[in-house]
């Protein structure tokens, strides 16, 4: 995969006039998406890798293969942003869900150390009520013994059954090839659509 970074935008109405696909990422602030995004394309510094959570105040858009856009879009849950900036990241976020129209898969990742807090439930709630279908990624599985990812893998097919679930880690190098398989198959099935 080839990658460049487009653009950062706080509003819809900035998202790029191309009817190319969206592929969204995800997640609580400090899950690691950047760090996820990065290894996908196989660019140690493409997004942007912050030491403090919450950092992520813009939708980041990304050009990959000049045939879709990879959006990393503002972490949830970051308990030390003041309550106005939560609601202006949350009001982002809706935003970009309910009106982006080109948008055709989400990957909503989860630290695998966590598993699913009930704000990664809130939103996976929220994606079935959509018609936007979405993978679930257990990032930074290496720091988790193999016991404990099937526990993981168990409580996540109990709450979301038939939810495809991905395990990942950048130091393992495990998932990647599954994620990109997932985002073929959510293009493919894209383009059938229309």
């Amino acid at each position: 995969m080839n990658a460049t970074f487009l653009k950062s935008i706080t509003k819809i109405e900035d998202l790029p006039k191309s009817d190319r696909p969206q592929i969204a990422l995800v997640g609580r602030s400090n899950v690691g998406k950047s760090s996820l995004i990065n290894h996908l394309v196989n660019q140690k510094a493409l997004a942007h890798v912050g030491a403090t959570p919450g950092r992520t105040r813009t939708i980041n858009i990304f050009d990959v293969d000049k045939r879709f856009f990879l959006v990393d879009l503002p972490g949830y849950g970051y308990a030390k942003a003041s309550k106005e900036k939560r609601i202006a990241f949350e009001d982002l976020l809706n935003d970009y869900m309910t009106r982006a129209e080109h948008l055709k898969f989400v990957l909503v990742v989860v630290d695998a150390r966590l598993g699913l807090g009930d704000i990664d439930r809130e939103m996976l709630g929220f994606l079935e009520t959509t018609s936007i279908p979405f993978a679930v990624i257990a990032n930074k599985v290496d720091k988790l013994k193999k016991s404990e990812i099937l526990a993981l893998r168990r409580a996540v097919e109990k709450d979301k059954q038939g939810t495809k679930f991905i395990l990942h880690s950048n130091v393992t190098d495990s998932g990647q090839g599954e994620i990109r398989e997932t985002i073929e198959q959510a293009l493919k099935a894209a383009s059938k659509s229309g």
